[in-house]
C-alpha cells in the first residue's frame, strides 16, 4: 500500500512517525499512546514509525492488518497499562497459542506467518524504561522486511446491515445479572441503532438514551460467564479507577479521581454525609464533569455524574453516561457503580437498591459488530416470566366476563377489574404493566379467557 494512504486501518488514532529508517511498532494498552510519545527522546524516536494503543483483543486483527500492509515495520514493543487482558490475548497469540477471534476474511496461514516471525521479535517494556530501551535498541539487525510483500486482507464483512423501526430514544432494559442484561442490549443496538460515524473514524450503532436497570448482582461475587470478554481478576484490577483517587502513570485522569478527588473534595464521602444528614435529600450528587477543563477537551470523561436517592430504608444509585461503548466499557462501567453504590450503601446501613444507568449514546463500534453478533447467537437472551415491578395478574371468569385480580408481589390484592372480552380488560391494566414479556403473556392469557366464554369452556391460567 502506498505509505500515502498507510496505515489502513483507525489511522487517525495513531501517532504515524514518516522516518524512513523507523522499524518498531509501540503498542500502549490502555496507557495513553500521547503520554508514551512525549516521554521519549528524539533519538529513540526515529526509530519508532508507529504508535497505536489496544483496548481489546479483537483489535489484534487490525495490527495484523496493518503491519502486513506494511512490511518495513519488523519488530513490536509492548508497553503500557493492561485493563481487558489484551496484552494477555497479544503475548499468547505470539507465543503460538490458537485464537478464535480472528477476523475470517485473514487466511489461517497469514495469521501463522505473522506469529512465526513476530515470536521472536517483540519484548514488553515497563513505562519507566522504554526510553532506554529503545535507545539502545539496535535496529540494524532487523531484516529490511518482515514479510516479502505487502498483503491488503479484504474488508471485514459487517452483519446485521438492517435497521428496524424504533421509538428513535429511550431504551428500558431490566434485569437481575450485568451478563444477562448486556446480552439484551447488544441485540438491541444491533437491531435498532442508528448507523452513522463515529469521531474515531469508524462507523457505529448507536440507541438514544439507554436506560439499563441492575437489581441482583454483587460486585464482589459477580457473575461472570464465558461470553464475557474479561475475568474477575480484570474487574478487581479496574475497580481502583472508581474506588480510588489514583490516577495512573500515563493517565489524564479516571472516574475515581474526579469523585474522590475533585479539586480536594471527595464527594463520594459528600453523599454519604448528605444521607446521614437527611436521608430524604435530593442533592446527594457526585460529577466528574469539569467545565473548566472539559469544555471541548476531547479526552472529557464519559460519565458525567452520579445521584443517590433513598427510598423505603433502600439505597438506589443513578448514572449518567454522555457516550458509552455498550460492547467494551459498559460491563465493567456496571460492576464500577454497583462497587460504589455497596460502599454507599454499607456506610449508611441500607439495603442496595436499583442500580440505574442513562447512556445517552449508547453504542456499540464497528470493529465489534461480528463479535457482538456471535456472542447474542450463541447466548441469546431467553424470554423470561419474571415478577412485573408493578404487580401481577390472577384471571378468573365469574358469570360470564373477566374478572382480573391485580396483586402485589406478596400476593396481597391490590384492586380487581372485570370486562366482557379481553379488549376491554386491556384498556384498564395497561397502566400497570412495565414488561413487554408479561404484556405478551397477559394478552395471551386474555384471549384464552375470552375464548373459554364463548365456547363454555373451563379456563385454567397457564
Amino acid at each position: 500500500m502506498d505509505n500515502q494512504f498507510w496505515p489502513k486501518y483507525y489511522k487517525n488514532q495513531l501517532i504515524i512517525n514518516r522516518n524512513p529508517g523507523a522499524k518498531v511498532a509501540l503498542i500502549t494498552g490502555w496507557t495513553k499512546k500521547e503520554e508514551i510519545w512525549k516521554n521519549l527522546s528524539d533519538e529513540s524516536r526515529r526509530k519508532v514509525l508507529i504508535v497505536g494503543q489496544l483496548y481489546s483483543k479483537e483489535g489484534i486483527n487490525f495490527i495484523i492488518r496493518n503491519l502486513f500492509l506494511n512490511p518495513n515495520i519488523s519488530f513490536l514493543i509492548i508497553t503500557g497499562r493492561d485493563l481487558t487482558s489484551s496484552f494477555k490475548e497479544l503475548k499468547s497469540f505470539l507465543n503460538k497459542e490458537k485464537k478464535s477471534f480472528f477476523h475470517q476474511e485473514i487466511p489461517v496461514e497469514k495469521i501463522e506467518e505473522f506469529a512465526d516471525y513476530f515470536s521472536g521479535h517483540y519484548l514488553v517494556a515497563e513505562e519507566l524504561k522504554l526510553e532506554n530501551i529503545l535507545k539502545n535498541f539496535d535496529i540494524s539487525k532487523l531484516p529490511e522486511k518482515w514479510t516479502e510483500n505487502p498483503v491488503d486482507f479484504p474488508n471485514h464483512l459487517i452483519k446485521g446491515k438492517v435497521v428496524f423501526p424504533s421509538e428513535k430514544a429511550v431504551f428500558r432494559i431490566e434485569g437481575g445479572k450485568i451478563a444477562e442484561v448486556w446480552l439484551k442490549v447488544l441485540d438491541a443496538i444491533l437491531k435498532f441503532g442508528c448507523e452513522k460515524m463515529s469521531s474515531y473514524g469508524e462507523r457505529q450503532k448507536e440507541l438514544i438514551d439507554m436506560i439499563t436497570v441492575i437489581d441482583k448482582d454483587d460486585p464482589d461475587n459477580p457473575f461472570l460467564p464465558s461470553y464475557l470478554y474479561f475475568t474477575k481478576e480484570d474487574l478487581i484490577n479496574y475497580y481502583p479507577s472508581l474506588m480510588t483517587d489514583i490516577v495512573f502513570e500515563g493517565v489524564e485522569y479516571t472516574y475515581g479521581s474526579r469523585l474522590r478527588n475533585y479539586n480536594g473534595i471527595d464527594q463520594i464521602r459528600g453523599i454519604i454525609e448528605e444521607l446521614k444528614r437527611e436521608n430524604y435529600s435530593r442533592r446527594a450528587i457526585a460529577f466528574t464533569w469539569n467545565v473548566a477543563k472539559d469544555h471541548r477537551n476531547t479526552n472529557s470523561p464519559c460519565l458525567d455524574f452520579i445521584q443517590a436517592i433513598v427510598q423505603d430504608g433502600t439505597l438506589y444509585l443513578t448514572a449518567y453516561f454522555r457516550s458509552n461503548d455498550m460492547y467494551r466499557a459498559w460491563p465493567q462501567n456496571a460492576y464500577g457503580l454497583l462497587k460504589i453504590q455497596k460502599e454507599i450503601a454499607k456506610a449508611l446501613g441500607l439495603t442496595i437498591g436499583k442500580l440505574v444507568i442513562i447512556s445517552c449514546s449508547a453504542h456499540i463500534y464497528e470493529r465489534d459488530f461480528l463479535e457482538a453478533q456471535k456472542i447474542i447467537e450463541e447466548n441469546k437472551p431467553k424470554l423470561n416470566y419474571e415478577m412485573d415491578p408493578r404487580g401481577n395478574f390472577a384471571i378468573e371468569i365469574h358469570n360470564e366476563e373477566i374478572v382480573v385480580k391485580h396483586v402485589d408481589e406478596e400476593g396481597v390484592l391490590l384492586q380487581e377489574f372485570v370486562g366482557k372480552n379481553s379488549r376491554e380488560i386491556m384498556d384498564k391494566i395497561n397502566a400497570f404493566i412495565t414488561d413487554t414479556n408479561h404484556a405478551i403473556y397477559l394478552g395471551m392469557e386474555l384471549l384464552k379467557a375470552e375464548y373459554a366464554i364463548k365456547n363454555k369452556s373451563e379456563y385454567y391460567q397457564d
